[in-house]
């Protein structure tokens, strides 16, 4: 958020969206949560650069929470040997994937929220994988029905997939983690009008504005091309740990196709399909239970920014 280019890890001239600052105050917010730390990875924007603009939101939140760098790319299409055939996985390792292996070795009971591209879950897991297996669920913004990847009638991609999609592997084919998908269908569901960034914009209170303005040249792309209405996709997985009631999840299969980084949804895919005969690890959620619950989560999302 607050970037005005640099898009998919710096290789798009667009802003970078602002869905997932505006997810943070729902955890900021809600009782009996304890969040220990947030590492960024590269995706929304170049790594250096997303630090800035996390940092900056964070004090306007008032959210003291440790801040990590994780992955400043992706992670390479396969497994990668050095000449004498040792295997450098591990060289994935940053301090936001430090800081995971710690506090997986401390703590009980912790569920990773993955709004972005999964290069640092799946680093986890190669590098620190008996920390890993300690993981209780991983809630991501991941995957979708099969076929193209259309929003508002025109073509989209599943983002934090084709930033990475060997991360995608590395999670549900080399660990038994349990994992679920809120995919796009359910996300894209929960839409709400573009006018709201303007309106906070031209709010006298200083943290509205901040998120207002920080928020308003990727607005006036998105309008350009898909119209007056945009969801808050990441706050849909934080909502979903928050409310689980509120959607309409089941046990899933899934298929992937892998591909270079960084390519649209016809080149790369990864599909979600429910499945009663899954075995349960790898839960899809494809709706909220109806208009009520989305409404709760964008109302939540606005009281929390002050813009209600």
């Amino acid at each position: 958020m607050g970037l005005t280019s640099g898009n998919a890890n710096g290789t798009m001239p667009t802003p970078s969206d602002y869905d997932d600052t505006w997810a943070l105050p729902l955890l900021r917010d809600a009782p009996n949560v304890n969040v220990l730390g947030i590492v960024v990875t590269m995706g929304n924007g170049p790594l250096a650069q997303e630090m800035v603009v996390a940092r900056e939101s964070l004090d306007k939140l008032k959210m003291d929470v440790p801040l990590f760098a994780g992955a400043a790319t992706w992670l390479p299409m396969v497994a990668t040997e050095d000449y004498a055939g040792v295997d450098l996985s591990s060289s994935c390792v940053n301090d936001g994937v430090r800081f995971m292996a710690d506090a997986l070795g401390k703590n009980s009971d912790v569920t990773i929220l993955a709004t972005g591209p999964m290069t640092d879950v799946a680093c986890l897991i190669l590098a620190y994988p008996d920390e890993a297996s300690n993981i209780k669920e991983i809630v991501a913004l991941i995957g979708g029905k099969p076929g193209p990847v259309i929003y508002s009638g025109k073509p989209a991609r599943d983002f934090n997939y084709s930033l990475d999609p060997r991360a995608l592997s590395v999670i549900l084919d080399e660990s038994k983690i349990p994992f679920t998908a809120v995919t796009f269908e359910a996300s894209s569901s929960a839409a709400m009008p573009t006018d709201i960034v303007r309106k906070l914009a031209a709010s006298s209170d200083p943290t509205e504005a901040y998120f207002g303005r920080a928020s308003q040249a990727y607005t006036d792309w998105w309008e350009s091309i898909f119209g007056p209405t945009k969801p808050i996709w990441d706050a849909v997985p934080v909502w979903k740990y928050l409310h689980p009631e509120d959607f309409d999840c089941a046990p899933a299969r899934y298929e992937l196709q892998l591909g270079p980084p960084n390519l649209g949804s016809d080149k790369t895919h990864d599909w979600f399909i429910a499945d009663p005969k899954a075995d349960g690890r790898v839960t899809a959620c494809m709706s909220f239970v109806d208009q009520a619950a989305i409404d709760r989560m964008n109302d939540a999302v606005l009281s929390s920014l002050g813009g209600d």
